[in-house]
């Protein structure tokens, strides 16, 4: 393991002692835990989020940008490094699902397989799509979650149990929803938010407007806001 070299604090009298005067090599492990954790953080904690993606048939990959290929090599020094370090990595950081299709519910299944079940748990900020919520079977007054993001929200229940923020994302292909009569439109979104609030460990939910064809309606973030969402147009300013 590589030492962090720390040199002591000493008198004159000490000094003049040349086998005092000498850097005295230490493990990191042997540096008191709150240094050892702020030095994840420096390290660790991005600025930006951490996109998630997946090529087909190939595995999961993260991209960090302004980041080097090994600066997750602290991760590997062992075993006890690796269990402090991913609080850091997992809990402070954003992650973001690169999938605007159907199949980001696979996509999050994928990552919280390969990041396991004990740094699933420690996910604070995911960015997903926004859920979509249809009609069933054609009736007009009975709405229900679409198959997959209703997969996507019992991963968030069962896999990422400290999730406290989910910030969503509406685009051109799930932004549909947002061009229905207000009626149809207030019973989906309040679906939805009795579906998301049944995550114990959510505090805050964002959704985050990329297609900019005439949505949000000033009903719609009316509606939005009343549910306690933060609401963040495509000129970015959040209401």
């Amino acid at each position: 393991m590589e030492k962090i070299f720390v040199r002591n604090h000493m008198d004159s009298s000490q000094k003049r002692d040349p086998t005092l005067t000498r850097s005295t090599p230490i493990s990191f492990l042997h540096l008191p835990r709150p240094v050892r954790d702020d030095i994840y953080k420096r390290l660790l904690v991005l600025r930006h989020p951490i996109y998630i993606f997946q090529e087909p048939n190939s595995p999961v990959e993260s991209f960090a940008p302004d980041r080097s290929l090994q600066w997750l090599a602290l991760l590997h020094t062992n075993r006890q490094i690796y269990t402090e370090s991913s609080a850091a990595l997992y809990g402070m950081n954003q992650f973001h699902l690169e999938d605007i299709t159907p199949l980001q519910a696979n996509l999050l299944r994928s990552f919280l397989d390969c990041i396991g079940p004990m740094n699933a748990a420690l996910l604070s900020h995911l960015c997903v799509n926004f859920p979509v919520a249809e009609r069933i079977n054609g009736q007009a007054q009975k709405v229900e979650l679409r198959t997959d993001s209703l997969q996507s929200v019992r991963l968030y229940q069962d896999k990422c149990t400290k999730l406290s923020t989910l910030e969503t994302v509406v685009h051109y292909k799930n932004s549909s929803l947002f061009r229905e009569p207000d009626a149809f439109l207030r019973d989906a979104l309040s679906l939805i938010d009795e579906r998301l609030r049944a995550i114990p460990s959510l505090h805050k939910i964002i959704v985050r407007f990329v297609d900019f064809n005439g949505i949000p309606t000033a009903s719609a973030k009316e509606f939005m806001r009343e549910l306690g969402w933060i609401v963040v147009p495509r000129n970015g300013i959040q209401s």
